[in-house]
């Protein structure tokens, strides 16, 4: 075994990788010189475990370095959030998956209203810590399968795979939520506009995010601290959209509508939102995610009944008090079958009963045709 020179090897300039390398070549001459002189058996074995000890401790700091320096490349260190860097490489994979096996995919951008005030009042260490706590509620209120890129200043990038506008939007409203109740001391309140796209196959990125950016744009346009969607995908699918090959699915209709806009625009808003939980309960799609459909279409049913109320009650609708009465047993209705979806035992079948036919035929296209006649005297 021929003897090594640390001299002659180029330090690498970290402090314990080169001082591990001195041990390593030290060992070796021990052990070189050990045998050389024929030391007796057990202290050439002590050497060699020690060699071997030192070499696998070696090699595990070292992938440990590597794995800690590749994290720090892909990471914001204000934020702990990942960087611009890593939503590159890690977009192209989710646009992939998303692609061939046809999941919807949301990304949000959202960007914290004013913060030019809070840098030129308080300075820029607060705007650092207020930019800090941001990214804390972001998180607070996202999924485990989200991710969060702090994508520059005070913009941020929400990834949602597996996940269509409409459960995006939800979880949209909470991360807003989040940060608009949020305590930031000694500042006030500090909100953030945020806008959705969702992906449509085929799309180049750069035209996702500018619709997503358009989007953000319109939130603060319409007065901050507030979630607008971009709707492109949505309306491009129209009434035809993928199903993941299965036959259940509510088909709208313009001889659906009344003539007020409100009460039009959120029927058809319920159609969408009642296929996209169609699609995912029969796609199988993760258990959290079709939670929160759920939670979206319960949400909408009931805002729609309170503005449709509102509605005919200004008009003076005589049949009001039965209507209202039907409003409520559907919501009891939709109430179970959110207590049935929590239990595991809701039924596909179940579900579209209630959708295509207490809902769309006994309601909109039987109740509700009462009241059509107010409309276009009004």
């Amino acid at each position: 075994m021929a003897s090594m020179d640390w001299g002659s090897r180029q330090p690498t300039g970290h402090p314990k990788i080169d001082e591990q390398h001195r041990t390593l070549v030290d060992t070796v001459n021990r052990l070189d010189a050990a045998m050389k002189m024929g030391e007796d058996r057990s202290e050439v074995e002590r050497i060699m475990v020690f060699l071997k000890d030192h070499v696998e401790s070696h090699i595990l700091f070292e992938e440990n370095l590597f794995r800690l320096l590749e994290q720090l490349a892909s990471t914001d260190l204000l934020t702990s959030a990942w960087n611009r860097r890593h939503f590159d490489q890690s977009v192209e994979g989710e646009v992939h998956r998303s692609s061939r096996y046809g999941h919807p995919m949301t990304l949000i951008l959202l960007d914290i209203d004013h913060f030019k005030r809070v840098n030129d009042s308080f300075g820029h260490p607060v705007g650092d810590q207020v930019i800090r706590e941001v990214a804390n509620r972001i998180r607070s209120a996202i999924r485990l399968s989200d991710s969060l890129t702090r994508w520059g200043g005070e913009e941020f990038i929400i990834l949602m795979p597996n996940t269509g506008i409409s459960s995006a939007t939800v979880l949209a409203e909470r991360i807003r939520e989040s940060i608009a109740t949020h305590e930031f001391e000694g500042i006030g309140p500090i909100t953030a506009s945020l806008g959705l796209a969702e992906y449509i196959p085929s799309e180049p990125r750069d035209a996702w995010l500018d619709r997503a950016d358009r989007a953000m744009y319109r939130a603060k346009d319409q007065g901050r601290n507030r979630v607008e969607a971009d709707l492109t995908r949505s309306e491009a699918i129209g009434t035809t959209e993928h199903l993941e090959g299965t036959f259940l699915k509510l088909i709208w209709s313009e001889t659906y509508c009344c003539g007020h806009p409100l009460i039009d625009g959120q029927h058809e808003h319920l159609f969408r939102l009642a296929n996209e939980l169609l699609d995912a309960l029969l796609s199988d799609r993760p258990a959290d995610e079709i939670s929160g459909m759920v939670k979206a279409l319960l949400e909408a049913v009931v805002q729609h009944f309170h503005d449709e109320e509102e509605i005919l009650s200004g008009l003076g609708f005589t049949g009001f008090a039965e209507h209202a009465k039907k409003h409520a047993d559907l919501v009891d209705k939709a109430l179970d079958l959110e207590r049935a979806f929590h239990a595991g035992t809701l039924s596909i079948g179940g579900l579209f009963q209630y959708l295509a036919y207490d809902v769309v035929v006994l309601h909109m296209l039987k109740a509700d045709r009462e009241f059509f006649p107010l409309m276009a005297d009004s």
